[in-house]
């Protein structure tokens, strides 16, 4: 027999598949100690029975969550395991009775799902398989743990795993899908490598070997001779094995052919096991053990000559037989979202292993120092930059502040320096690797940049911007000056860029074109190197003669020829969430510049530019001194504003220019500081916002964007923490808190005429400002805008006002002219300083003034007295707009300095009484609010106008402003406005969204409160302050109801066929509303809140605005060119106004005046008792959408919310008294403050208003209006008309004339005009009368004037009565059958239900077991039987009818069908048992566990297969859009099959194994 050769021909003990079986015997030996792990604990049993005939274990480690795969070392006294949720192998001494707790770490990274552990005794090492990383590998137990990785190929799930060290052999079982047991050389030479049993097998589970014999044993878990088992181990002639199944340790004797139950488990499942004996463990010599087989790292056994092979760890080559390298020489470094891989390109496995780092949550961008060998990675989740050592070790962060989205990094290794790309602040910056010194280099025209790579030998840095709408690729030197864009042309997503230094191209990666493309350096010579199976590109990198990528769809790593995009390979297959790619050359460590001794003598930054030269950088806060290298913090310097920019300008070291790093500016104006927080603010004419940031640019924000018309010059006040502008346009010059809050208007129109630059004198309580209006002038005022003069009448336009402090001048420019001039505070003592050409911004600091010359461009110093000394201290600088010395000397003081002086809002500094005194204050409040007691309170009666994207508050007063912007941020496509003075929100309608949102006056607590489509677009809207409701009109042509206090909608007021509501307006007082309808009719409509009550103030008119003057009880509306008005009941109409300039859209009623705007945009106003009209208002405004006034509601009031009375729905008012009211399809309930469901009654019944107890709720429509009570709230009898003679008197109690009864058209609503009209009966020749037919010449005049009777009729008729008679018997038959058809059926479906699991029905409102309620028979015959008469009842109706949700559940049912439950019944997907084996995965199938991962979110061809299944970052939300800078990580769905938990398990059937008993999901799958 050849070695390990399967015996088929022998018997074969059936329970197990064996590859080879003997019938030998042997002798008896003693029983062996047990190794056993379960899916808690490692245990050791004695197999010699006690004196109980027990079998002792006890416990040796415990605290597992999963089974521990075991071996151990006899001759070294160790015992070795794996530990599943560590990830992890272990090893403590143990000398065959208990561990030592000296447990040492074997290993603990690279290792994912260990499924089977083995001890090389021979050479000291273990040997294990991984069927997450279908590997099978090696490592050394001495203290080099050096590891490698024997088998990667051809591995699907390896499981258990055995050696033979005395003939160099390992064998392994693999239950993947095509099951097997391979063998092959403990070394891996693939050349041994066999598959010794491929058929008859399904599930191998345990392996063990029979040493003496040569036969290998295996369990097979599927072929169900044992109920399922798995490890297996023997001794002699006896095998020992677990079951899941029976939770129990079994053995099998082969010379008696006995087997047995050793131990049995009851808490847990028995796992790994192996017999403890040194018989096990055989020792010889072997050809490792002199000197390590004479090997520098592994000696593995080998069943070839010379017997073993010398091996290195992973990742280092083998430079001859014996010696490897000292280490790695070639790697991929790959970010991967939460962790990251390093590849080792040296190994033939590409073995990756992941590196021991924390804060890990989203890597992006990686890469690598090749001097002091460092990673660098980019974590966009953390929000950092951090570094590391090649082995995890030595973490550091790097950059950690103002960092948002960074998408790139590269590593200026040269130069020390690292460059990222951020696309959240869309900034490109530097940082020093070890100083931390911080730069920003790139900010305008940035969108979305992604990709940098830097050249350091030439000077050069690259980077990409996948931006959608101009996507590009651009280079600039390493200091970002000569910036230029070298690709922009057929790009999509250039997701990766890199470099090859060697042959100056360009490479990049095109995610949406899917491409990979190069071209030399400046973007010529373009050419296509790969566009084939590259679906979604994104880490990218060259090394050597390969380019390198990652693929976020294919899941993997692939590389190709970068000269020829040819010899493709895949470097690692099916990895999730690949990002960043970097390779790494550890021999190479090229490239030289002028910065690389000493940083190039620079103290900050050394830039390599591409003409060979070097310059020195500094910091944002600092400037390169006279030296040219050394960086200096200046005490001050200049501030300047160009159009679209903010700088810095160098007084003490000159040539020093830096921009601050903001973007968004359109049009500068004017720039002002605060030293405080060291933050500069400017204006901006274009965008109408005054801006802040940082002085190195961070942190930008708005401090005032709404309502400003042109704002022009700003000032901060230092002191009190406020800042004041001018806007000309608006006339204005108003003043804020330093955030922006608190905004008042200090002057107006009539108080200031185009008001432009602005100086504040803070310590003196005086502000300054120049006037182009007629007058051309300098004026002041207190800071509050009190006690204005004029300081001097200019001959041109003055501007750019600044302040000597220390000699108590203005100083300004007079544009258009040569000349600076200045006065003293009184206006005297002017002084011009002249030939200065033409200086165009003008600032002052102690001595010495500073210009900027527009036609020469330079900045100019000169004495302040005489304009003497002049210095040019900088040049080429055009248009610049405005300049201010930055300073830390703060002027003064004044009392608001401290505590705001005890101010809630503003603190305004005011000039002292007497010049020995100092400055005096005042506190102030928010414009048209009133200081009562140190406190702002807002005003309670005033109007709101709109535009599309602007609220502004109209308070007309003589005295104040009149108006104010009310601060709500994000307005747009506004429609209409409500405002509700109790809680002081505003509400609007947006047009293109057709949503209802609020906010409150502050501009905070922004909200959706009504969510329209297409088909529900909301026009109008108005509020009920007192009930606390919104009432709105839409495209549905309905009056909808909303509450305030929820945003719920409870209901409609308005629905009929023929009108179309859409203006409202509302009586708060009376509780009345009114709206226009557009429909047919064309009218003005007057109802109460509940909808009832419906007048008609005016028809057939196209009304375009209506107002409510609710203090003397008239509405107003306006109609072509004229206005109207009338009493609230449509009385006393007369025309208001006629002949108006223009079409009044928007009306408005505040105090007993009527408000209109014209179309001069002037506020129109006359009074309403008189008549008389007064002077317009101007406004700031044009476009305007909306106008509404706001008062404040009586508190009183007995429907206010406050009030004792708590209506569910509407309070209205039943003249003086009111009561609670319900919408459409609703009615009130008996305790007449709550409104419960209608049930919807049929076209000839009516509904009462009031539930009741025991009384109907739809009674006949003949019943209405009868003069009976028969509604218990007598609803059926109110508001019944009096027809007159001439009039048909309909059931529903309407009136129609008598000429259109029975006129074969139906004139009454209910149809009542067209019953009895005789069509199958005889009519009464003159009384009118109806007969029936058989009453008909039946010798009875029933007729009063005996026509029916007639001889001549008679005789004529008695034919047809003999001829009908047989018809109506035959159709009485047939119905008869109908009937009883019917009956049979019932009782069939009766006795069906009976079987059936149905509720009982004896509880229900509508069973027949409950008392009836009483039915109302008088009048004759009802106008319709119904069933439900016959049975007893009325109510019996569909739950379907109901129009809304009851306030009493349950309340009725149906009759036929049980009721709903409650709660719906669980879902078969979603219940889960209650045994123990529902904790665990149910079981999936290898070939679902082993799918491919799905792709990538949103793929490059506008989500071309399935990855558009996959969410994106929130930042790029909505598709299909640009890449997120991740792949969402789908997280692994598939898992490995658990294992059995009970004895009763359900998982024992013809499924593939599962590989442990997992209680929760192994690493890599997510629940």
């Amino acid at each position: 027999m050849n070695l390990f050769q399967m015996k088929y021909s022998e018997t074969c003990f059936p329970i197990f598949v064996i590859v080879a079986c003997v019938t030998t015997h042997g002798v008896q030996t003693n029983s062996p100690l047990l190794l056993y792990s379960t899916n808690k604990e490692i245990r050791l049993a004695n197999t010699t029975r006690n004196s109980n005939n027990k079998i002792v274990s006890t416990t040796l480690l415990k605290n597992f969550t999963e089974g521990p795969a075991i071996d151990y070392h006899y001759e070294q006294q160790k015992l070795c395991w794996t530990k599943h949720d560590l990830e992890s192998i272990f090893c403590d001494d143990f000398d065959g009775v208990a561990t030592k707790n000296t447990v040492e770490m074997i290993l603990s990274t690279g290792i994912e799902s260990p499924g089977g552990l083995a001890c090389d005794w021979f050479t000291n090492k273990l040997y294990w398989t991984d069927t997450d990383t279908k590997r099978i590998e090696v490592t050394s137990m001495e203290n080099k743990r050096h590891r490698k990785t024997l088998f990667w190929t051809d591995i699907d799930q390896p499981r258990a795993i055995a050696l033979v060290p005395m003939k160099g052999l390992m064998f392994w079982t693999d239950w993947g899908e095509i099951p097997k047991i391979e063998r092959s050389g403990m070394n891996g030479d693939p050349e041994t490598r066999k598959v010794i049993v491929n058929t008859n097998i399904f599930w191998p589970n345990g392996l063990t070997i029979d040493y003496e014999s040569e036969l290998i044993y295996w369990i097979d878990g599927n072929l169900r001779f044992l109920e399922y088992p798995f490890g297996l181990t023997m001794f002699e002639k006896k095998l020992f094995w677990t079951d899941w199944k029976t939770w129990s340790i079994h053995s099998f004797d082969q010379t008696t052919n006995a087997s047995k139950e050793l131990i049995h488990l009851s808490d847990s499942i028995p796992m790994y096991i192996q017999v403890y004996e040194r018989r096990r463990q055989p020792k010889q010599s072997h050809p490792c053990e002199k000197n390590n087989g004479g090997c520098s790292h592994l000696c593995l056994l080998s069943p070839n000559p010379p017997g073993y092979s010398c091996a290195c760890p992973v990742g280092i080559k083998l430079i001859d037989n014996l010696t490897c390298a000292e280490g790695p020489q070639q790697l991929l470094l790959l970010g991967r979202r939460t962790d990251i891989y390093l590849v080792h390109l040296d190994s033939p496995d590409y073995t990756h292993i992941t590196l021991p780092l924390s804060d890990v949550k989203y890597t992006i961008a990686v890469d690598f120092d090749p001097v002091e060998r460092y990673i660098y990675w980019s974590d966009d989740e953390v929000k950092k930059i951090q570094r590391a050592r090649l082995n995890g070790s030595d973490q550091q962060n790097v950059v950690t502040n103002e960092i948002e989205h960074p998408d790139g990094i590269a590593v200026d290794w040269v130069s020390r320096n690292i460059y990222w790309t951020d696309a959240g602040t869309d900034r490109l910056e530097v940082c020093r690797l070890h100083e931390k010194y911080r730069r920003v280099i790139i900010f305008d025209d940035l969108m979305e940049p992604r990709a940098i790579a830097v050249a350091p030998q030439l000077g050069w840095l690259f980077w990409s911007d996948w931006y959608e709408k101009s996507p590009k690729v651009e280079r600039a030197n390493l200091d970002g000056s000569e910036r230029k864009k070298i690709i922009t042309k057929n790009l999509g997503w250039p997701n990766g860029i890199t470099l090859d230094l060697n042959n100056q191209r360009l490479y990049w990666c095109d995610a949406k074109l899917d491409k990979i493309e190069y071209s030399d350096m400046d973007g010529n010579h373009r050419m296509v190197l790969i566009n084939d199976n590259v679906p979604h590109v994104f880490g990218f990198t060259l090394m050597g003669d390969f380019l390198y990528w990652t693929d976020w769809q294919r899941r993997s790593i692939d590389r190709a020829n970068k000269d020829t995009g040819g010899h493709r390979e895949v470097i690692l297959d099916q990895v999730a969430n690949v990002m960043g790619l970097r390779a790494i050359n550890l021999t190479d460590v090229s490239g030289r510049n002028l910065c690389y001794i000493n940083n190039g003598d620079c103290s900050q930054f050394c830039f390599y530019r591409h003409n060979r030269t070097k310059t020195c950088g500094c910091e944002l806060g600092y400037e390169l001194g006279s030296d040219g290298r050394t960086c200096v913090k200046p005490e001050i310097f200049l501030l300047y504003t160009k159009r679209n920019q903010i700088g810095m300008i160098g007084i003490e070291n000159p040539n020093n220019d830096i921009a601050v790093p903001v973007t968004g500016i359109s049009n500068c104006s004017s720039v002002d500081y605060d030293i405080n927080t060291m933050s500069v603010y400017w204006s901006d004419t274009a965008t109408r916002t005054i801006m802040r940031a940082f002085l190195n640019g961070s942190n930008p924000q708005k401090v005032v964007d709404v309502g400003l018309a042109s704002p022009e010059g700003i000032a901060v006040d230092w002191l009190g923490l406020n800042i004041y502008w001018t806007d000309p346009y608006a006339q204005r010059i108003e003043v804020a808190r330093l955030p922006g809050s608190s905004r008042k208007t200090l002057l107006w129109e009539g108080k200031v005429n185009d008001p432009h630059s602005i100086v504040l004198d803070p310590p003196n309580g005086q502000m300054y400002w120049s006037e182009w209006g007629a007058s051309k002038s300098i004026k002041k005022s207190a800071m509050d805008g009190s006690n204005i003069k004029k300081l001097i009448a200019t001959k041109g336009y003055a501007t750019q006002l600044t302040f000597d402090y220390s000699h108590r001048r203005l100083y300004w420019i007079e544009i258009n002219s040569a000349e600076i001039m200045s006065v003293d505070l009184n206006g005297n003592d002017a002084r011009t300083i002249k030939e200065v050409f033409r200086p165009i911004s003008l600032t002052l600091y102690k001595d010495f003034l500073y210009w900027n010359d527009n036609d020469t461009g330079e900045l100019i110093r000169a004495n302040k007295f005489n304009g003497s000394n002049r210095q040019i201290i900088h040049k080429n600088s055009f248009n610049i707009t405005d300049i201010q010395v930055y300073h830390p000397e703060l002027y003064g003081s004044n009392q608001c300095t401290a505590s705001n002086g005890g101010c809630k809002h503003l603190c305004l500094a005011l000039p002292a009484d007497l010049p020995e005194k100092g400055a005096k204050y005042t506190c102030a409040c928010p414009t048209h609010y009133s200081l009562v007691n140190n406190e702002c309170v807002p005003p309670e009666n005033f109007m709101v106008y709109t535009q599309k994207n602007l609220t502004v508050r109209v308070l007309p007063s003589p005295a104040g402003c009149l108006e104010a912007v009310l601060p709500i941020q994000g307005l747009k496509w506004i429609r209409a406005i409500a405002f509700d003075p109790l809680e002081r929100f505003l509400y609007w309608i947006e047009g293109k969204t057709h949503l209802i949102k609020r906010a409150d006056s502050s501009g905070t607590l922004i909200t959706t409160v009504v969510y329209g489509t297409k088909e529900l677009q909301p026009y109008d809207l108005t509020i009920d302050s007192l009930g606390r409701l919104l009432f709105w009109t839409s495209s549905q042509d309905v009056i909808n109801v909303t509450r305030l206090d929820n945003n719920t909608q409870f209901g409609v007021l308005v629905k009929t066929e023929k009108e179309k509501p859409r203006l409202l307006a509302i009586h708060e007082t009376k509780r009345l509303l009114f709206y226009t309808d557009v429909g047919p009719l064309r009218q003005l409509v007057r109802t109460r809140l509940d909808g009832t009550h419906h007048i008609v103030i005016t028809k057939d008119a196209d009304i375009a605005a209506i107002a409510v003057d609710a203090e003397n009880d008239l509405i107003v509306w306006s109609q072509g060119q004229s206005v109207y008005m009338s009493n609230i009941e449509g009385a006393n109409q007369v025309v208001l106004v006629n002949d108006t300039t223009t079409k009044a859209t928007q009306l408005t009623i505040l105090s007993g005046w009527l408000y209109w705007i014209d179309r001069e945009f002037q506020l129109q106003r006359v009074e309403l008792q008189s008549g008389k009209q007064s002077s317009p208002l101007s406004l700031q405004a044009s476009h305007i959408v909306d106008l509404i006034s706001v008062s404040k509601p009586d508190p009183n009031h007995s429907c206010s919310h406050r009030n004792e009375r708590k209506c569910s729905h509407l309070c209205i008012m039943n003249g003086t008294n009111s009561v609670c009211a319900c919408p459409q399809g609703h009615v009130l309930k008996e305790d007449k403050t709550t409104c419960a469901a209608l049930q919807k009654c049929s076209r000839d019944k009516f509904t009462c208003a009031t539930i009741s107890g025991d009384h109907e709720i739809c009674i006949p429509i003949s019943w209405r209006c009868d003069g009976e009570k028969d509604c218990q709230d007598n609803s059926d009898e109110l508001h019944c008309p009096e027809c007159s003679k001439d009039q048909f008197h309909c059931k529903d109690g309407s009136c129609i004339s008598l000429h259109n009864v029975c006129d074969g058209t139906a004139h009454c609503a209910d149809h009542s005009d067209e019953e009895s009209c005789c069509r199958d009966g005889f009519k009464c020749a003159n009384t009118r009368g109806c007969l029936a037919a058989h009453l008909v010449c039946d010798k009875v005049e029933n007729c009063a004037d005996g026509s029916d009777e007639d001889p001549t009729f008679c005789s004529s008729a008695s034919k047809l009565k003999a001829s009908s008679n047989g018809l109506i018997w035959t159709g009485l038959g047939v119905s008869l059958g109908v009937f009883f058809v019917g009956i049979v059926f019932c009782c069939y479906l009766k006795k069906m239900r009976s079987n059936e699991d149905f509720n009982d029905q004896s509880e229900d409102d509508l069973s027949p077991m409950q008392p009836k309620p009483h039915i109302k028979i008088r009048k004759g015959i009802p106008d319709v039987v119904r069933m439900s008469m016959v049975t007893g009842s009325e109510t019996s109706y569909d739950r379907n009818h109901i129009t809304g949700a009851s306030s009493s559940t349950n309340e009725s049912s149906l009759t036929c069908y049980p009721r709903e439950p409650l709660n719906p019944p669980p879902s078969p997907a979603t219940t889960r048992g209650s045994s123990p084996s529902s904790r665990y995965r149910p079981y999936r199938h290898y070939r679902s566990i082993n799918q491919p991962p799905p792709p990538t979110p949103c793929s490059t061809d506008v989500c071309d297969e399935s990855d558009c299944n996959y969410p994106t970052r929130s930042r790029y939300d909505g598709g299909p859009f640009p890449p997120p800078p991740t792949p969402r990580s789908h997280c692994h769905s598939e898992s490995c099959p658990p294992s059995p938990s009970s004895r009763s398990s359900t998982y024992f059937n013809p499924l593939p194994p599962p590989p442990s008993p997992v209680a929760s999901p192994p690493r890599g799958y997510d629940s």
